[in-house]
């Protein structure tokens, strides 16, 4: 009898610890998007508690960093125009390589406009473009050109790092976050 009961323990043991597993590995996938408070260059100040109630992306980036990073902006409106998307520099110094958060932005319009055709007309009107080292900081973020997908309640449930040029890989992320 003693044995039987002690048969029951250690099976009911295993089967509470392989669920205990999967709820913790659940619990890790999703991770709070930290909070933040950032003027950005449209004049508006940013926090998590503006943002709540509706999904977004942020992108991590700095104010010099061009490829992955306009490449991943172009890609991102190219699949849904005007998403709402924060541009968070990762860079601490204040306008880094003498580039201003206008002139970052400036920059990042221009980005697709070539000698031969002119400018494009896409301005990426909907993309703020603010400081953001502490965000990235907790969240560990080290390269410029990471994009993390947010979903209404401030949970990521994605990172791209490196860049994004698939359209397609963009909705498919984007409908994580829905």
């Amino acid at each position: 009898m003693m044995k039987s009961s002690l048969t029951i323990f250690i099976v009911l043991l295993m089967i509470s610890t392989g669920f205990a597993g999967c709820t913790s590995e659940e619990a890790e996938e999703m991770q709070a998007f930290p909070q933040f408070s950032s003027l950005a260059d449209d004049d508006q100040t940013y926090n998590k508690a503006k943002m709540a109630g509706s999904p977004f992306i942020v992108m991590f980036s700095a104010e010099w960093c061009n490829n992955p990073c306009h490449t991943s902006m172009f890609t991102i409106w190219e699949a849904i125009p005007e998403l709402p998307v924060l541009v968070m520099s990762t860079d601490p110094a204040e306008n880094a390589s003498g580039i201003t958060l206008q002139d970052w932005h400036e920059a990042a319009n221009a980005f697709d406009d070539d000698d031969e055709s002119g400018d494009t007309g896409v301005t990426l009107t909907t993309y703020a473009f603010m400081k953001g080292v502490e965000a990235g900081q907790e969240l560990e973020i080290t390269s410029p050109g990471t994009v993390v997908f947010v979903n209404s309640d401030g949970m990521i449930t994605a990172t791209k790092v490196g860049m994004l040029e698939d359209p397609q890989e963009v909705l498919d992320l984007w409908e994580t976050a829905q």
